[in-house]
Protein backbone atom coordinates (compact mmCIF):
# COMPACT_ATOMS: atom_id res chain seq x y z
CA UNK A 1 0.00 0.00 0.00
CA UNK A 2 1.44 3.39 -0.93
CA UNK A 3 1.38 6.53 1.21
CA UNK A 4 -1.53 8.05 -0.72
CA UNK A 5 -3.72 5.01 -0.03
CA UNK A 6 -2.67 5.04 3.62
CA UNK A 7 -3.68 8.71 3.89
CA UNK A 8 -7.10 7.90 2.43
CA UNK A 9 -7.64 5.17 5.03
CA UNK A 10 -6.50 7.49 7.83
CA UNK A 11 -8.97 10.11 6.63
CA UNK A 12 -11.74 7.50 6.68
CA UNK A 13 -10.80 6.45 10.21
CA UNK A 14 -10.93 10.07 11.37
CA UNK A 15 -14.20 10.75 9.57
CA UNK A 16 -16.12 7.54 10.18
CA UNK A 17 -14.59 5.39 12.92
CA UNK A 18 -13.93 8.13 15.44
CA UNK A 19 -17.23 9.90 14.92
CA UNK A 20 -15.58 13.32 14.86
CA UNK A 21 -17.67 16.28 13.83
CA UNK A 22 -15.60 17.24 10.81
CA UNK A 23 -16.71 19.96 8.47
CA UNK A 24 -15.97 19.62 4.78
CA UNK A 25 -14.95 16.61 2.79
CA UNK A 26 -11.18 16.96 2.77
CA UNK A 27 -8.84 16.48 5.70
CA UNK A 28 -5.52 18.01 4.68
CA UNK A 29 -2.34 15.95 4.87
CA UNK A 30 -0.89 18.63 7.14
CA UNK A 31 -3.98 18.74 9.37
CA UNK A 32 -2.87 18.78 12.98
CA UNK A 33 -4.26 16.10 15.27
CA UNK A 34 -3.67 18.31 18.32
CA UNK A 35 -5.51 21.20 19.90
CA UNK A 36 -4.70 23.50 16.99
CA UNK A 37 -6.42 21.19 14.51
CA UNK A 38 -8.66 18.14 14.87
CA UNK A 39 -8.24 18.24 18.68
CA UNK A 40 -8.04 14.52 19.40
CA UNK A 41 -8.13 14.03 23.15
CA UNK A 42 -6.37 11.15 24.91
CA UNK A 43 -9.35 8.78 24.66
CA UNK A 44 -9.91 9.54 20.99
CA UNK A 45 -6.18 9.18 20.32
CA UNK A 46 -6.21 5.71 21.93
CA UNK A 47 -9.18 4.76 19.72
CA UNK A 48 -7.33 6.16 16.70
CA UNK A 49 -4.21 4.10 17.44
CA UNK A 50 -6.33 0.98 17.92
CA UNK A 51 -8.08 1.64 14.58
CA UNK A 52 -4.71 2.11 12.85
CA UNK A 53 -3.39 -1.16 14.24
CA UNK A 54 -6.54 -3.03 13.25
CA UNK A 55 -7.02 -1.52 9.81
CA UNK A 56 -3.38 -1.81 8.73
CA UNK A 57 -2.56 -4.98 10.71
CA UNK A 58 0.44 -3.30 12.33
CA UNK A 59 1.68 -2.70 15.85
CA UNK A 60 2.31 0.84 17.09
CA UNK A 61 5.20 0.62 19.56
CA UNK A 62 5.53 2.58 22.79
CA UNK A 63 8.49 4.40 21.28
CA UNK A 64 6.21 5.59 18.46
CA UNK A 65 3.96 7.50 20.85
CA UNK A 66 5.67 10.85 20.62
CA UNK A 67 4.30 14.11 19.36
CA UNK A 68 6.20 14.04 16.08
CA UNK A 69 4.65 10.77 14.88
CA UNK A 70 1.13 11.92 15.71
CA UNK A 71 1.43 15.60 14.80
CA UNK A 72 -0.36 15.51 11.44
CA UNK A 73 -2.17 13.14 9.11
CA UNK A 74 1.01 12.97 7.03
CA UNK A 75 3.24 12.05 9.97
CA UNK A 76 0.83 9.27 10.97
CA UNK A 77 0.88 7.98 7.39
CA UNK A 78 4.69 7.90 7.46
CA UNK A 79 4.60 5.93 10.73
CA UNK A 80 2.07 3.45 9.35
CA UNK A 81 4.22 2.97 6.25
CA UNK A 82 7.29 2.37 8.43
CA UNK A 83 5.50 -0.18 10.65
CA UNK A 84 4.04 -1.94 7.59
CA UNK A 85 7.54 -2.18 6.08
CA UNK A 86 8.91 -3.50 9.40
CA UNK A 87 6.24 -6.20 9.38
CA UNK A 88 7.15 -7.29 5.85
CA UNK A 89 10.85 -7.38 6.75
CA UNK A 90 10.30 -9.80 9.66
Amino acid sequence: MDKSAIIDVIRNILREDLDLSLHGDVIAIDASLGDDGLALDSVTMAEFINALETRFDIRILDEDLDGANFATVGSVAALVLLRAEDKVAT
